[in-house]
């Protein structure tokens, strides 16, 4: 069962596409067989069109896989700087 709450992208209403909208990184739903992997620019943290396409998949469970690394090492990354 996936963990991740999936809620509509203010940006894609209308196309059925979902995201996940706590962390950094977030999964897109593009198409029924494409997910891809987005980073929010906005400071508000939420999605936007403006939003970096990191990496694409054909699968939904390899893009939460590839999601989890990403936002725990973005975690990590923002432990050290604040301790830093």
């Amino acid at each position: 069962m996936n963990k991740h709450k999936l809620s509509k992208s203010p940006v894609s209403e209308n196309s059925g596409r979902s995201t996940v909208t706590e962390e950094r990184y977030y999964v897109q739903r593009i198409t029924e067989q494409v997910f891809v992997i987005r980073e929010r620019a906005s400071d508000d943290k939420r999605p936007g069109p403006a939003d970096h396409i990191v990496k694409s998949f054909d699968t939904r469970h390899d893009a939460y896989t590839h999601l989890d690394l990403l936002n725990e090492k973005q975690r990590k990354l923002d432990v050290e700087k604040q301790e830093g």
